[in-house]
């Protein structure tokens, strides 16, 4: 009978265990429902790291699954798209595992040429640069930069803000925006529009030009603003501290205070005692009785008329 009640007792906790396994999924499927069946289908993708002017070939390439809501726009689904009309070739690095997108390779039967890279309504004009014009040799195809225009007019040299945001397209002969190195460039290409380009073939015939290097993805447009040579200088007042300019101000304001009396007093009529008046010899170099003065503030002057006569 001992034998008989572990037997049954064992069989209970066996099936009472399996009982509760069962309650439990029942539960977690309860809880958590089934995840959404994602629909994919296939990408072509680089196997490798591809550079401008490659071929787009089978064995560089790969099919993968991708998101059917995620792909992208210009993406080919299979191989065989890309060279069933012609061979392509690649116009924008692409890097491992990227989609391959219509507008970073050519078109069937299409070279690696410049033009290619040129938007629609856009024009390539190419101008000359040395290490300090061209940012040391750091402005690289893709890079984004501001041209600066230096010239002398009248006998004082100005420098001017031409172009913002300004796409370079090749430096020297080289296109591959995945090269990193500093290139010793002494050409540039830029990417303008067509009046654009008549205003840089001019400026570099007239004047200088200088690169500014832009960050990356930098949007921002800077007031356009000319400097000249008269503004390279500091103004005193700069490296005087806040008490001695307030101090220097209220000097400046007093002494306008004193002349502007001294201006309304002379404007005044004297009443004097009438008296027999004398001759005065008067002669071609008679002294004057006023002076012109200025006083500037930084670069702002204000001129003002004061007596010579020191009683007054």
């Amino acid at each position: 009978m001992l034998l008989v009640a572990l037997l049954f007792g064992g069989l209970a906790v066996f099936l009472a265990k399996i009982w509760l396994s069962s309650q439990q999924q029942q539960i977690a499927q309860q809880v958590a429902p089934e995840a959404p069946k994602v629909m994919t289908e296939t990408v072509v993708v680089a196997k490798k790291e591809l550079h401008f002017g490659e071929p787009l070939t089978p064995e560089v390439l790969a099919e993968v699954a991708w998101p059917r809501e995620a792909k992208p726009e210009g993406a080919f689904t299979t191989i065989a798209d890309i060279s069933k009309d012609g061979a392509r070739v690649v116009l924008t690095p692409i890097g491992p595992n990227e989609p391959v997108l219509a507008w970073k390779v050519s078109g069937a039967g299409g070279r690696a040429t410049l033009s290619a890279l040129v938007k629609e309504g856009m024009r390539a004009v190419t101008i000359g640069v040395n290490d300090t014009s061209g940012v040391a040799g750091f402005v690289l195809p893709g890079d984004r930069v501001d041209v600066l225009y230096t010239r002398e007019q009248g006998g004082s040299p100005s420098i001017d803000v031409l172009f913002q945001n300004v796409r370079v397209l090749a430096v020297n002969q080289n296109v591959d925006e995945k090269n990193g190195n500093p290139i010793d460039g002494r050409t540039t290409t830029l990417e303008l529009t067509p009046l654009d380009a008549q205003k840089l073939a001019l400026a570099q015939s007239t004047g200088g030009l200088t690169f500014t290097l832009r960050s990356a993805g930098s949007l921002d447009t800077a007031p356009a603003q000319r400097v000249v040579e008269s503004q390279l200088v500091s103004s005193a007042t700069l490296s005087q501290s806040d008490e001695a300019q307030s101090a220097f101000q209220r000097r400046l304001d007093d002494l306008e205070a004193k002349l502007s009396q001294a201006e309304a007093n002379r404007s005044k009529p004297l009443a004097t005692e009438p008296s027999t008046p004398v001759p005065a010899e008067v002669t071609e170099d008679a002294l004057p009785t006023t002076a012109q003065i200025t006083i500037y503030r930084g670069l702002q002057g204000s001129s003002y008329t004061v007596p010579l006569d020191a009683n007054q």
